[in-house]
């Protein structure tokens, strides 16, 4: 199975429910099923659940640099990219400059393109507004992800960059009414974590996904 097949499946569920994000795990479970059938007919023998693991959670990451791609730049005069295009040499000079405008500065150790699944960019002054990490969990990043938000708020020139979090929180950190460390994080370091998830409900900068459109409408005023 590919990432098209899993587009698909994504893309069929959003001609019948606008919110088809809030199926994010419904729609990962629909591709296991596919995924295993597969690899057993072309490898059998193969451990089903690790290559499972692998798959999805590359898979995932397109998945939502899909989905939050297509809704800024149908909503806002900004642009997204991969942050791993950023990591490695610019392919163009307009994503040089955002490049540069993103970089943390190291001192001695050089400067760095901060660990991010999607960068939003405007397009106009190649100014970067928000880099975006995007989990199955919020424990598989969210300490990384906070660790940069402190490193870009601490210099002048990348303090304004807002850092937001998308995770389904399959583990049920996010949306728990319990206190715990990965939610602890998320609330008192980023600018807002996204539930791809129906059970989700607006608490401090814990929100929806679609919201993440005003959140960036106010940052680019």
């Amino acid at each position: 199975m590919d990432f098209e097949r899993l587009k698909d499946l994504y893309n069929r569920r959003l001609g019948e429910n606008p919110r088809a994000y809030e199926d994010i795990s419904d729609i990962l479970g629909e591709a296991q099923q596919i995924h295993a059938t597969e690899r057993r007919r072309l490898r059998p023998g193969i451990d089903i659940g690790q290559s499972w693991r692998a798959w999805k959670g590359k898979n995932f990451e397109k998945l939502v640099n899909y989905i939050v791609s297509a809704m800024i730049e149908r909503e806002l005069p900004l642009k997204v990219i991969q942050g791993s295009v950023l990591e490695r040499r610019a392919p163009n000079k307009d994503l040089g400059t955002v490049k540069r405008n993103l970089l943390v500065d190291f001192g001695a150790q050089g400067c760095f393109v901060p660990d991010a699944d999607i960068v939003v960019y405007s397009p106009d002054d190649l100014s970067v507004r928000a880099i975006i990490s995007c989990k199955i969990t919020l424990r598989e990043r969210i300490a990384q992800t906070g660790f940069w938000k402190l490193k870009l708020a601490s210099d002048p020139n990348t303090e304004h960059i807002k850092v937001f979090f998308v995770t389904p929180d399959e583990d049920g950190a996010l949306l728990s009414d319990k206190a715990n460390k990965s939610k602890a994080i998320a609330l008192s370091e980023l600018d807002g974590s996204y539930v791809l998830h129906k059970g989700a409900r607006s608490q401090a900068n814990i929100d929806t996904l679609d919201k993440i459109i005003e959140e960036l409408d106010d940052s680019a005023k």
